[in-house]
């Protein structure tokens, strides 16, 4: 009897995290790549063994699956430099309890190849977003820090920051995006500041998904600041002047996850948030100069 009672523990206690893992999701981003967008998914999406997935999308055709984790419990974070896209793959390990990850990198599109390979992360590296400074270091970060690791070492800080950090991205001209939780920065590599954006989040906001008033993904390009936010399940755009407007309104259960700039048009990425045990459903949309919204990718 005792050890049916500890099997039924361990089984509760599998269950219980991969229900939280798939309700967690979407664990990852978003780019773009030329021509491409890649982004970050479980496949198949009603699976709740959460095996992940990087979709790829091309104008013309339909999104399909680029790259497939053999790993349940397992994440994909991407970063892309001119005609390189690095992923970080991330799986859970039952047996000791643990996170490890691996670095894969692809080049114009091709079969990503290891270049890093499997290691212990106790950082949960590339959940807040992360970018190669070469092959052999990354930057990362870690709330409220960001740090630079190197292949077979142990992270360090990249740079002091007196405001607490959730998610890192690196944008035009070798500048870095932080995203706190009521503000944005844009920093160069040394973490100087250059511009900022304050007072992010509504605080009269009302049954925010979650309870969690939040900004959950930002972007900048040629001044102007993208954002989603959960809080408002709502896409935001500052532009060059500081005026905010929302682009695009999502209504419950849709909830905004994450953005890109495309050339002259947006990518947002909603996901269909209902706890009735159902996996999220995820819902891409493409925005032009216009705001007019094309939707890519979608399940009902």
């Amino acid at each position: 009897m005792k050890t049916l009672n500890i099997r039924s523990t361990i089984l509760g206690t599998v269950l219980f995290f991969l229900s939280s893992f798939a309700f967690a999701h979407p664990t990852g981003n978003m780019v773009t790549m030329g021509e491409n967008v890649l982004w970050s998914y479980i496949n198949p999406i009603n699976d709740r063994n959460h095996y992940a997935c990087v979709m790829i999308w091309t104008k013309g055709s339909q999104p399909k699956v680029f790259i497939q984790s053999k790993y349940a419990a397992s994440d994909y974070m991407l970063y892309n430099k001119q005609n390189k896209i690095y992923l970080i793959e991330r799986k859970y390990l039952q047996a000791s309890d643990e996170f490890q990850v691996r670095v894969l990198k692809s080049t114009n599109g091709k079969e990503p190849m290891v270049i890093w390979n499997w290691f212990k992360d106790d950082y949960r590296i590339g959940e807040g977003g992360f970018f190669m400074l070469s092959d052999n270091q990354m930057v990362f970060g870690k709330y409220p820090k960001v740090y630079s690791l190197k292949k077979g070492e142990q992270p360090t800080k990249y740079f002091e920051f007196e405001h607490p950090i959730k998610r890192i991205r690196a944008v035009e001209r070798n500048k870095i995006l932080l995203l706190g939780d009521n503000f944005c920065y844009l920093v160069q590599q040394n973490g100087t500041i250059l511009k900022k954006w304050d007072e992010l989040i509504d605080h009269k906001v009302e049954n925010a998904p979650m309870n969690r008033n939040q900004v959950f993904d930002a972007d900048y390009a040629n001044g102007e600041l993208l954002i989603s936010y959960w809080g408002r399940r709502s896409f935001d755009l500052i532009n060059a002047g500081g005026k905010r407007q929302t682009i695009l309104q999502q209504t419950e259960p849709l909830t905004p996850h994450w953005v890109a700039f495309w050339n002259k048009e947006k990518l947002l990425f909603s996901s269909k948030l209902i706890f009735d045990g159902s996996t999220p459903k995820p819902h891409l949309s493409l925005l032009n100069e216009q705001n007019k919204q094309r939707v890519i990718w979608y399940t009902p």
